[in-house]
């Protein structure tokens, strides 16, 4: 029976892009492969204690602590050293990790700083991670793995009427609530009041709305439309239950859009800034809109340019009305 360590600490957007190589895993050791995975706290951590391929889960904050001063860390190395690891696969594109093969006991190891992986234009960041352990795990394997997650879930009551047609919409984005951020992700709360009124009104659909605790205050009057309903704090297994048995999730740039694709609810996906192929929805075996303004300036993240821009015109150009129309596709 092989025993691996995955090592992908990041937010849960990053944790759920990381999860094709546990099928790659399994379909090349077999469904008895124990997977271990070293991941942030929060979100991440939660989100695989509850997937059943997953055997052990190790919350690294504060990851550039040295491993003598850090607890988590010393745990992997007393673990590691009462069962060592067959393989190390470290998913990391950054040096922060680089110093897990020093300290991990593993028979074979996978990733920086043995592999430093390349990072090509126009390349989405899974198919990066992926030609980290494609070698290894073999292309045609690595090729087909695609964002996956298997929850045990209790039964979860959602907000929305027994027997009703919805679809969830995601308005927030990490930062909203933060004072003087300036993040270009946002959607206007009003094209998001035109959605609705569209798909309660045209389509008959229930909307169930996404979002932190602290946004809901932000989004109060979205709450108040007709055939809305509010998820904002729900726990992660209620999310997962209300995208399970949705129609689809209409979304901005944000972790919720890779947990529903690896759940296999379709997407929506409005992006401004950012850019879809290197962090969209990833998955093959589902449908999936991204939607885009088309601006000439776009996408503009991290650079000069989204510095400058004062009006969020690349999502502000995006019409309620074309999102719509990529809805009824879904219903």
């Amino acid at each position: 029976m092989k025993r691996v360590l995955v090592v992908r600490i990041g937010r849960l957007g990053d944790t759920i892009m990381a999860t094709p190589v546990i099928e790659a895993l399994r379909e090349v050791h077999g469904s008895d492969v124990i997977i271990d995975f070293a991941t942030s706290p929060g979100g991440s951590a939660y989100i695989l204690e509850l997937d059943q391929r997953v055997s052990r889960v190790f919350a690294i904050a504060h990851r550039s602590v040295p491993w003598r001063f850090h607890p988590v860390k010393r745990e992997i190395e007393q673990h590691s050293r009462e069962y060592p690891y067959d393989l190390v696969i470290n998913l990391e594109c950054g040096r922060e990790c680089d110093d897990f093969i020093k300290f991990v006991h593993h028979e074979e190891f996978c990733g920086r700083p043995l592999i430093e992986p390349q990072h090509q234009p126009g390349r989405h960041c899974v198919d990066t991670e992926k030609s980290i352990y494609a070698d290894l795990l073999g292309s045609r394997v690595t090729q087909a793995a695609e964002t996956s997650l298997r929850l045990q879930l209790d039964s979860q009551v959602l907000p929305v009427p027994a027997e009703s047609k919805y679809i969830v919409i995601n308005p927030g984005f990490s930062g909203i609530q933060r004072p003087g951020y300036r993040s270009h992700r946002g959607w206007a709360q009003a094209h998001w009041q035109r959605l609705i009124e569209l798909l309660n009104g045209s389509a008959g659909l229930s909307v169930l709305i996404n979002g932190t605790a602290d946004e809901q205050t932000h989004f109060e009057p979205l709450l108040a439309l007709t055939g809305v309903y509010s998820l904002f704090g729900s726990s992660i297994p209620a999310l997962a239950t209300a995208l399970s048995s949705a129609r689809g999730l209409v979304t901005v740039d944000t972790g919720t859009m890779h947990l529903a694709t690896a759940l296999g609810t379709p997407v929506i996906a409005l992006f401004g800034p950012s850019d879809p192929g290197l962090t969209g929805p990833y998955g093959k075996k589902l449908p999936h809109s991204v939607i885009v303004s088309g601006v000439d300036c776009q996408p503009c993240v991290k650079t000069p340019a989204q510095k400058k821009c004062t009006f969020n015109r690349c999502m502000s150009e995006i019409k309620p009305e074309q999102v719509f129309e990529s809805c009824q596709q879904l219903a």
